[in-house]
Formats: structure tokens, C-alpha cells, sequence
């Protein structure tokens, strides 16, 4: 592992009173894996970012970088770690691609030829070499974000912590963006830790997700066991007849009817049992009413996590 966060907790005070943000929070991050910080607003991702990066200091318990605290090893840590924070001005727009980077490698007492030859290789893997002279004013924003993410690796750091990376990006630079990322982290071994509202984002890209609530882990595993876990049963079904609402309640009790014309019905139900879909199947059959389509299909990650952070994880049923 190369982080370790122990028994964490944040308190701050606001308006004399005391709000916990964090709770004995403990998890670790292993090296080159991408791990993402999932969860509501005010679950505490940004707090816990702003933790593992030294800006603000912990209440209760400890963050371990290579078996140290990171507020032992002082300004050192800082050359270990890259950070692009959203909503922060993190590039100066007035100058060129080219002018930030060498002002920023500068403040991180690189040597201007490690600064020109580090910044012309991420330009290039970044695309944007021939728009290296340009004012930054006038990117566009996935251009802007990746002349960030280029600036916090210009002194190659172990841990990239990227608060919403992708976030108005167009589908064209958002999937760049992706490639990118896991790139960093398969090829070169940069451990990435993301937080993202961007569910396809965060399904395409994360080794594992910890989904924050009420200042306590409520989930820590990969995407996959994630889905296994809490995807509901989902099938599609169409039959050659106009089936009103109160013969499809008859069966079944969560449906969303997809269309319904020219005596067409095409239902959307969730099932916890598959005797409820043989039980239909069984009565369409007896009153002669061709079923033309059924399909089984799993939730996305976006499902299952309007689902957990609407109904709490109690309220699903172990698949």
C-alpha cells in the first residue's frame, strides 16, 4: 500500500456548534491502482482530499504515506503528490500553455530544462502541443483541465489526486480524459485518487469506490462487486396486447411501462424473485397473449448509486 488512513475523523466548528464531516474513517490505497471517492454532497469527499494532502489537519487519527504521517515529512510530501482541485483557478489564464508550465515548474524548483522537456512529453500525450503558444483564456474547458492535470505531473509525483476531472468536459474530451487516466495509472504506476459525480466516468476507470455517508464508509470494494452486490433484477418484457396498469400490478410491484400502443405493451419491472416473471409468463400463455420479448439486463453504476444514496444500502437485497 502507499497511503494509509487510520481512525480519521474531521470536526469543524461552525456558529459555536461542532458538525462532524469525517468518523473514524479507515481505509488504504495500494500503488498504481485508481481509487474513487463516491458519495453525496456534503458526504465529506472534498474534506477528506483536502486531508490526504496536507491542507487541513485531522481532528482524530492518522494518514500514513509509506508507513509515515504526512505531517511528519513536512514540505517533502509535496513532491510526492500531484492535485487538481475543482473549482479552483489551478492555471493562469492571461499566459500561454507554455508560460504556465514553466512558471509552476518553477515554483517547484524544477530546472528549466527538466521543466522543457517534461512539459513537451506530457504536452504531446495530452494533445496539445500545437496549442502549446496559445493564451489559456481561450481553451476550451477539457483543454484547461488537461493543462492542469499536465501541471501537477510535471514533477512526476507517486499519488494524483483529481477532484472532478471530467466535469463539463464534451463526450469527445471526457473519454480522452479516461484513456488518459488509466493510462497514468496502468503504464507509468501513478496511483490516482478521484472523486467524481460521473457514475460512467468512475465505472470505466476505478479499481475499487468508497462511497462516503454520514461521515462513515458505506461501501468499500471495486465497481464490480459494487454492481454484483446491489444490482437489482431487471427485465424487459413485451406483449402483443394492451395490458392496462392494474393487470400488470397483478404481478408485479416496481414497473415502468415503456411504451404502450397499436396493442403493444412493453414493461420495465424490477423483481426480487424470478417466480413472479414465471407466474406471468404462465398466465399470458393460458389467456393466448404472445409474449414477443424478454431480456435481463443489469443496473449501471448510475442505478445503483441513485439507488444506495436515495434508499441507504439496508435496502437492498443481497444478490
Amino acid at each position: 500500500m502507499i497511503l494509509e488512513i487510520k481512525e480519521l475523523s474531521k470536526t469543524y466548528k461552525t456558529n459555536r456548534k461542532k458538525q462532524l464531516v469525517l468518523d473514524s474513517v479507515s481505509f488504504h490505497v495500494d500503488k498504481g491502482e485508481i481509487f474513487s471517492i463516491l458519495g453525496e454532497n456534503g458526504a465529506g469527499k472534498t474534506t477528506l482530499i483536502k486531508l490526504m494532502v496536507n491542507l487541513l489537519t485531522p481532528s482524530k487519527g492518522k494518514i500514513l504515506y509509506k508507513n509515515m504521517e504526512i505531517t511528519t515529512i513536512g514540505k517533502d510530501y509535496y513532491t510526492e503528490i500531484g492535485v487538481v482541485l475543482e473549482g479552483n483557478r489551478n492555471i493562469y489564464w492571461y499566459l500561454s500553455a507554455y508560460e504556465n508550465i514553466l512558471y509552476f515548474g518553477r515554483l517547484m524548483g524544477l530546472k528549466e530544462k527538466e521543466i522543457r522537456e517534461r512539459g513537451e512529453e506530457l504536452l504531446k500525450f495530452f494533445g496539445l502541443y500545437e496549442d502549446k503558444d496559445k493564451k489559456v483564456g481561450n481553451f476550451s474547458r477539457g483543454m484547461q483541465q488537461k493543462l492542469s492535470i499536465i501541471i501537477s505531473l510535471l514533477h512526476e509525483p507517486k499519488i494524483l489526486f483529481l477532484d472532478e476531472p471530467t466535469l463539463g468536459l464534451d463526450v469527445v474530451s471526457k473519454m480522452d480524459m479516461i484513456e488518459k487516466i488509466k493510462h497514468l495509472s496502468k503504464e507509468e504506476g501513478v496511483t490516482v485518487i478521484i472523486t467524481s459525480h460521473q457514475m460512467d466516468v468512475v465505472e470505466k476507470v476505478a479499481d475499487r469506490v468508497m462511497i462516503l455517508g454520514e461521515g462513515k464508509i458505506q461501501f468499500l470494494d471495486t465497481v464490480d462487486k459494487l454492481i454484483n452486490k446491489y444490482s437489482g433484477n431487471k427485465y424487459l418484457i413485451r406483449v402483443e396486447r394492451n395490458l392496462d396498469d392494474a393487470e400488470i400490478k397483478k404481478y408485479f410491484d416496481t414497473v415502468n411501462v415503456v411504451r404502450r400502443e397499436n396493442d403493444i405493451t412493453e414493461i420495465e419491472v424490477y423483481i426480487d424473485s424470478n417466480r413472479l416473471i414465471n407466474s406471468f409468463l404462465g398466465d399470458m400463455v393460458k389467456r393466448n397473449i404472445y409474449v414477443t420479448h424478454i431480456s435481463k439486463s443489469q443496473d449501471s453504476l448510475e442505478d445503483i448509486m441513485y439507488k444506495f444514496l436515495k434508499l441507504g444500502s439496508d435496502s437492498f437485497e443481497d444478490v
